[in-house]
């Protein structure tokens, strides 16, 4: 029984670590840079994590990844944590009651939370104050940034899935 404690923090541990090196990677200047857009890399690793390991632990790590994410925009501190939080735990719900574990469904279902909490922040930040070509800047920031991240989705939903499956292993061993 200890052992199997053992082993889950350590994959809790390996998790955060993940997090905090995705976050690292996502916010080094000029690094996996298009064209001025970069993917944000945390996202879709907490979805990840809240589909393999449900909606409560989902929950949590997507409140943590989020509140990494407004470290690093120029939103008020809470909305990337607030956000990234709730569609973890949809995530986990979604996957224990509606859809199955694959990269494909993480993929879209990344598509699907990036779509609405960018266009939310675009909203907030941008469009509610009447700035001059607002457009522009959803058409040639926010989309190419849903896209991207979207597009990075499988390489995290990998990684942690090679995380739980070795520590699923170790625990049956």
């Amino acid at each position: 029984m200890r052992r199997k404690k053992t082993i889950i923090a350590a994959k809790f541990a390996a998790y955060v670590l993940v997090l905090l090196v995705l976050y690292v990677l996502q916010t080094t200047p000029g690094l996996f840079a298009i064209f001025g857009v970069k993917p944000m890399l945390v996202v879709p690793a907490a979805i990840a994590i809240a589909m393999y390991e449900g909606e409560f632990v989902g929950g949590l790590f997507g409140a943590f990844a989020g509140l990494l994410c407004d470290m690093g925009s120029s939103m008020l501190f809470g909305f990337n944590g607030l956000f990234t939080a709730f569609f973890c735990v949809l995530a986990g719900l979604a996957v224990a009651n509606l859809m199955h574990c694959n990269a494909w469904n993480a993929t879209g279902y990344v598509a699907v939370a990036m779509l609405v909490t960018r266009s939310a922040e675009f909203f907030f930040g941008y469009a509610m104050w009447g700035y001059d070509y607002v457009g522009m800047i959803f058409v040639r920031q926010t989309l190419p940034l849903i896209v991207y991240t979207a597009l990075v989705t499988p390489l995290m939903f990998w990684l942690v899935r090679a995380l739980h499956m070795r520590a699923r292993r170790a625990i049956d061993n």
